[in-house]
């Protein structure tokens, strides 16, 4: 019998046949595939600008070394995240200070924010848990009041829309954010196996991220002469970067994958009325929690038990496993996580609202792949469970 994931891209025959083209092509990395990609997913979103890297991981590694963070500085996020959004801050010498969730939204709460800004707070990465944007209009303001940088962690969120004051905002539109990343896992909305891409709305820090993710080298035509012997081989190092550039390869399934991307969340969307339709009156269960002003692409259908002696998230999740899925939780806090609690002293109780979600959440199957029958199993399953 087949297993059912928690997530699964999906690849359609022109997927595979753009790929195919790229890759008997003269330019397989470094060409012009990767700027196209880039290109049409700042249309996307409705950035100015976009730079494509090699993960979702070098995408926030990259908007935070534009910080220029000095030994102590200091960013607040969320707990309620995968480890890359704060390591990424110690990747760059900076210190991470977290800040507890709300309990219905489950992102970052902007009043807990603000209770964690210290003299020596230079940013905030917000995190749009789930595919459910961040309250960025609030935390925006709370930026601008510190004159601090805010970044966006839309990894999970492309596609998810928000509306505020009769205007239509996209997750990544760096309307209220100094930039966004975005990750292409095969998990996410569209993979390019791995990678990633950064949006902004400046132009300097599109220059810096440019630079970043080859090394910091830029080859000027302006240093072209022949009466300096200087030729079209030249390049200098402006500064210290990586290698964090995605192939050409990689960002044709990018671009192929984007064509599909409203398919794929009406897909999403379609499941998760099916499942909140069938879990929202049972009483042990806690279906998501979506704002008014929140249209959600859903990366994740994080349902909540409560937790009773047999019906907890622990025995429903083993109940799963021995039924032929493949569940997971998402996440374990990050101050529960052996380097942070032993590097800043971290304790349970530290962070309650994430904790208590962390307790009695498991991400369901949700993936456009995913047949009625499928979707269904998923229902009764979970009904036969609790009975």
């Amino acid at each position: 019998m087949k297993k059912i994931p928690y997530g699964k891209h999906k690849l359609f025959k022109r997927d595979i046949d753009y790929l195919n083209e790229i890759l008997k092509s003269n330019s397989i990395t470094q060409g012009k595939t990767v700027e196209k990609f880039s290109s049409n997913i700042a249309n996307f979103v409705g950035a100015k600008y976009a730079v494509a890297v090699s993960s979702g991981t070098a995408a926030l590694h990259s908007a935070v070394s534009t910080l220029d963070l000095k030994k102590g500085d200091e960013v607040i996020t969320t707990p309620m995240t995968f480890c890359a959004t704060a390591n990424s801050v110690l990747y760059e010498g900076g210190e991470v200070k977290f800040a507890d969730i709300n309990m219905k939204n489950l992102n970052i709460d902007p009043y807990e924010i603000e209770k964690k800004i210290t003299k020596k707070t230079k940013a905030i990465i917000a995190v749009d848990f789930r595919g459910h944007p961040a309250q960025l209009l609030e935390i925006k303001q709370i930026a601008k009041n510190y004159n601090l940088k805010l970044i966006e962690d839309a990894s999970h969120s492309l596609g998810s829309r928000y509306f505020e004051n009769s205007k239509t905002y996209k997750c990544g539109d760096c309307s209220h954010v100094d930039m966004a990343t975005f990750s292409f896992h095969p998990v996410k909305h569209i993979t390019t196996g791995e990678g990633g891409v950064i949006t902004t709305n400046n132009k300097k820090l599109f220059h810096k991220l440019n630079l970043f993710r080859k090394h910091g080298i830029e080859r000027l035509k302006s240093m072209f002469s022949k009466r300096r012997k200087i030729g079209k081989w030249y390049y200098d190092m402006e500064s210290l970067g990586y290698n964090y550039r995605l192939t050409d390869f990689q960002s044709a399934l990018g671009i192929s994958q984007l064509k599909s991307i409203k398919s794929f969340i009406k897909r999403r969307r379609k499941i998760v009325n099916y499942y909140n339709s069938n879990f929202k009156n049972i009483e042990q269960l806690i279906i998501p929690y979506e704002e008014k002003n929140v249209d959600s692409n859903f990366h994740l259908y994080s349902l909540q038990i409560k937790n009773g002696k047999k019906k907890n998230r622990y025995n429903l999740f083993n109940y799963l496993s021995n039924n032929n899925y493949s569940p997971m939780v998402h996440y374990i806090p990050i101050h529960f996580l052996k380097y942070y609690k032993n590097r800043y002293n971290l304790k349970r109780g530290d962070f309650k609202n994430s904790e208590l979600f962390y307790s009695r959440t498991i991400s369901l199957p949700l993936y456009p792949t995913m047949n009625d029958a499928d979707v269904e199993k998923v229902v009764m399953d979970i009904k036969k469970f609790l009975k």
